[in-house]
C-alpha cells in the first residue's frame, strides 16, 4: 500500500490552498512519487485546533497554520507573527526546532516561504505553473495591489480562484483543488467545468454583494463595522469594503455559520492615516492571531454572545 501524507493546510484561503499544493508537487518529486497526499483544511479556533485531530498519516505537514509540537508533524511552515499560541509553544521550537520547520513571519505568503526553504535546502525548484501561483499568493495575501479596485477585480483566474475559496468553500472542495492545483495552472483549474460554474456563480454575485456592503456598513470613528452574525452564511466582505468605504482606516467584520463564528479585523492598505495597531497582537489578546495589518478571532457556532463582546471590544480598542 502507498504512504499516506496529511498536509495540514489553513483551509478557504489562497495562500494556504497555494501553499498545500506547493508541498504536495515537492513530496511527489523529492520524497516518495507514489505517496497518497491527503490534504486537511484547518480553521483558527480559540485553544488548541488540532485537538481532537488525528495525525493517523505516514508522515504529516502544516503549511500556513499554527505551530503543531506533536512530533509527528514532521514538516511545518507558517509566516504569521501569532503562530506559536499559547506563545510558551515558540520554547518548544527553539528547543526541538527540527531542519523541516521554517518560520518567517517576513514573508509575504506562506507559498513563498516554502518555495524558497525547498530550493534552498533539497534544490527543488517548484515548475513554472506553481511559481506563477506563488507569486499570486505574495500579491494576495500581502495585499500588494495598486489599488481597492485591483484587489476585488475578477478579471484573472487567480482573483477569480481566490474569490470562489473565500465564497464557504466545503472541506472536500478545498482537498480538491489543492490536488488540482498541485499538478494544473490556475487557468486549468478555472477551466474545469465544475469549477468554471461556480466562478460563474460568484462572478454573478457580486452586484448583490457590493448593495449589502454599502447598506451594512456602520461607521465607528475610522473604523469601518461590518455585523453580520445576524446573516447565517454570509461572507466578509475584504477588499470590498475598502473599495466602497475608502477613508475607512480599520474594518471589522462579523460573520456567522452552522459551525463557527469569525471576527476579521483589517488595515485598510490604501488609507490615507497610518495605522496605530499591530492587528494580529491584537486579536491575538483575544483568543485569534493574524499579521501585522489582518487578522482574525474564530469562536464557537454557540458563542454568540462572546463574539459580539469581542467585536465591541476590538472596535474600542481600534478607535483608542
Amino acid at each position: 500500500m502507498a504512504r499516506v501524507l496529511k498536509i495540514f493546510f489553513h483551509d478557504a484561503c489562497f495562500d494556504g490552498t497555494t501553499s498545500a499544493a506547493l508541498f504536495s508537487a515537492f513530496y511527489r518529486d523529492v520524497i516518495d512519487q507514489d505517496v497518497e497526499i491527503r490534504p486537511v483544511g484547518m480553521v483558527h479556533k480559540d485553544g488548541d485546533p488540532f485537538d481532537g485531530i488525528p495525525l493517523d498519516g505516514d508522515d504529516h505537514a502544516c503549511v500556513d497554520f499554527r505551530f503543531c509540537a506533536d512530533p509527528r508533524m514532521t514538516w511545518w511552515f507558517d509566516h504569521h507573527p501569532t503562530a506559536f499560541q499559547p506563545p510558551q509553544l515558540r520554547e518548544v521550537f527553539e528547543r526541538e526546532h527540527l531542519a523541516t520547520w521554517f518560520f518567517d513571519p517576513t514573508s509575504p505568503s506562506c507559498a513563498g516561504l516554502i518555495a524558497s526553504a525547498l530550493q534552498q535546502g533539497w534544490g527543488w525548484k517548484p515548475p513554472p505553473h506553481l511559481i506563477d501561483a506563488v507569486e499570486w499568493a505574495d500579491t494576495i495575501d500581502a495585499a500588494q495591489f495598486a489599488s481597492a479596485e485591483e484587489a476585488v477585480a475578477l478579471a484573472l483566474p487567480a482573483q477569480r480562484l481566490a474569490a470562489w475559496l473565500a465564497h464557504g468553500r466545503t472541506p472536500v472542495d478545498t482537498a480538491r483543488y489543492v490536488e488540482l492545483l498541485s499538478k494544473s495552472s490556475l487557468a486549468e483549474v478555472a477551466r474545469r467545468p465544475e469549477i468554471a460554474a461556480e466562478l460563474a456563480a460568484v462572478e454573478a454575485e457580486r452586484a448583490d454583494e457590493i448593495d449589502a456592503v454599502k447598506r451594512l456598513g456602520v461607521w465607528a470613528g475610522d473604523v469601518i463595522v461590518f455585523d453580520r452574525f445576524a446573516e447565517l452564511g454570509a461572507r466578509s466582505p475584504g477588499f470590498l469594503g475598502y473599495l466602497l468605504f475608502p477613508t475607512s482606516l480599520y474594518a471589522v467584520t462579523g460573520t456567522r455559520t452552522d459551525k463557527t463564528i469569525k471576527i476579521s479585523v483589517g488595515v485598510n492598505p490604501w488609507a490615507e492615516q497610518t495605522r496605530q495597531h499591530d492587528i494580529g497582537a491584537l486579536c491575538a489578546k483575544y483568543g485569534g492571531g493574524g499579521h501585522a495589518v489582518v487578522g482574525g478571532v474564530t469562536l464557537r457556532a454557540d458563542e454568540l454572545p462572546r463574539a459580539q463582546a469581542t467585536l465591541a471590544a476590538l472596535v474600542k480598542e481600534l478607535q483608542a
